[in-house]
């Protein structure tokens, strides 16, 4: 249990530059798109599908590293108002019932990239296993962080625990 934060950092070291790569990729795509449609008067027929499969795969990578930093969508203004006893209790419910989620979102989710396996991308022409897989890993990692959260609340003390919202 120990290891459990040195594994999020890991994951937060490698999934930041990954995520940023994915988004200036999708942002080099989208130019490229314009100006060979719009300038060259050439469209690329893959570049409107490429794009949009960065963006997936960014969007589900980009899924873990909010819910690991509390930067997730979440409505916390009733959890804010209970004791910190129960805030703790609920804080770990919370983490819990995510990770009982993502699990069937992974298992779900790689059952049904595999079956799509032979149909293919209308432009790219790749195994459509390749953008739904994306689902998947990224429910895979927001349970990892969902596991290494409920951990680390066990271990605070009920009046350390917060929960992180700009909105209430």
């Amino acid at each position: 249990m120990e290891n459990l934060p040195s594994i999020s950092r890991v994951i937060h070291r490698v999934m930041v530059p990954v995520i940023f790569v994915l988004g200036m990729a999708m942002f080099l795509v989208v130019i490229a798109q314009v100006i060979f449609r719009y300038i060259l008067l050439r469209p690329l027929p893959w570049s409107e599908e490429l794009a949009r499969y960065l963006m997936v795969w960014g969007a589900c990578l980009a899924a873990s590293e909010a819910y690991a930093s509390g930067n997730h969508v979440g409505v916390t203004i009733i959890i804010n108002a209970i004791k910190p006893g129960m805030r703790k209790i609920m804080t770990m419910v919370i983490h819990l019932a995510v990770a009982l989620l993502m699990a069937v979102i992974v298992y779900q989710g790689f059952v049904l990239s595999f079956l799509l396996h032979d149909q293919l991308s209308p432009a790219l022409e790749i195994p459509m296993t390749v953008p739904y897989l994306a689902v998947p890993v990224g429910a895979g990692l927001i349970l990892i962080q969902a596991v290494v959260l409920f951990f680390k609340q066990m271990r605070e003390s009920p009046t350390d625990v917060t929960i992180h919202s700009e909105l209430e």
